[in-house]
């Protein structure tokens, strides 16, 4: 069965291939077996001067390839160079234009050094010349916190209320009121005999610095002012926990142990105030005061 199929596409195939090799007969007629070796030779001959062409142009041109490089490179440095020295010339007419520019102190430390100067006017009591700096700060710089509070506290330390008022207030309406501030206003409002405002400030002024002994005195002291020892006794045993070394707060905590008669307490604190004190008259003195409490 197979070979009825393949014998007549055979048949299609030899009948294609003698019409195709008749129709192309003049053409292969013509071709000459040593015509084709001479046209081999020809293109090697042609392919080998090509290549000694491309070696003579590769050895020229090397030369000129080396020259062109030490001319960049060279190029490349001279203009490094140039640049360089405009930076230079540029910087130098810079510093001629403004000699004293680097050396002229900027706004941030005249405001420091005006501050500074103001705080040492202050603290020789100086105070017209000290308010003086202080405006001048402001003048600068109308958001200078410490400026304002420099000038509330030496209204305080004068006894100027209105001024110092109207400057705390200015801070408690800004936002800007600290703890200081809370402690000023106490002073202001215990002067005007309003206790309770001036209480309410300092306790403002202890929440805002826990960690101070320094408020915790301030309460106290306005207790003692008034006659109430009991409410000053646990805030000063606070503060001589916070500064346990300092001598002020142990001598006023001691004096108000006394004044309580706790003689276990007055006791503990003047075996802590006399490390720290060298008054042999003042200890003495406290040592009686204890012997009595033990009497009594």
């Amino acid at each position: 069965m197979l070979y009825w199929i393949t014998l007549p596409i055979a048949l299609i195939a030899l009948v294609i291939f003698i019409a195709t090799l008749l129709k192309h007969w003049k053409e292969i007629r013509l071709l000459d077996p040593d015509s084709i070796k001479e046209e081999r030779v020809r293109q090697k001959r042609e392919e080998i001067i090509q290549q000694r062409f491309d070696r003579m142009k590769s050895g020229a041109v090397a030369p000129l390839r080396t020259m062109w490089q030490h001319v960049s490179v060279a190029g490349k440095k001279s203009f490094h160079g140039a640049y360089l020295k405009l930076i230079r010339l540029d910087r130098f007419y810079k510093q001629a234009k403004a000699p004293f520019a680097s050396v002229a102190p900027s706004v941030k430390d005249k405001l420091r050094s005006l501050l500074d100067e103001a705080r040492s006017l202050a603290r020789d009591q100086k105070w017209a010349d000290a308010e003086r700096r202080y405006l001048e700060i402001l003048g600068m710089d109308d958001r200078n916190l410490d400026a304002y509070k420099g000038l509330a506290a030496i209204y305080l330390k004068q006894k100027l209320y209105p001024q110092a008022r109207e400057t705390f207030e200015f801070l408690m309406r800004t936002k800007k009121a600290d703890a200081s501030c809370y402690a000023g206003m106490a002073e202001i409002y215990e002067a005007e005999k309003d206790l309770p405002k001036a209480e309410e400030m300092l306790r403002k002024a202890l929440d805002l610095q826990p960690r101070l002994a320094q408020r915790y005195v301030e309460l106290a002291q306005f207790f003692l002012n008034h006659d109430d020892a009991q409410d000053a006794w646990p805030l000063l045993k606070q503060a001589v926990e916070l500064e346990p070394k300092s001598g002020k707060y142990l001598e006023l905590t001691l004096d108000t142990a006394i004044q309580l008669g706790n003689r276990e307490e007055a006791r503990r604190l003047y075996d802590k105030f006399r490390l720290v004190s060298e008054d042999r008259p003042k200890l003495q003195v406290y040592k009686e005061k204890i012997e009595e409490i033990q009497g009594a």
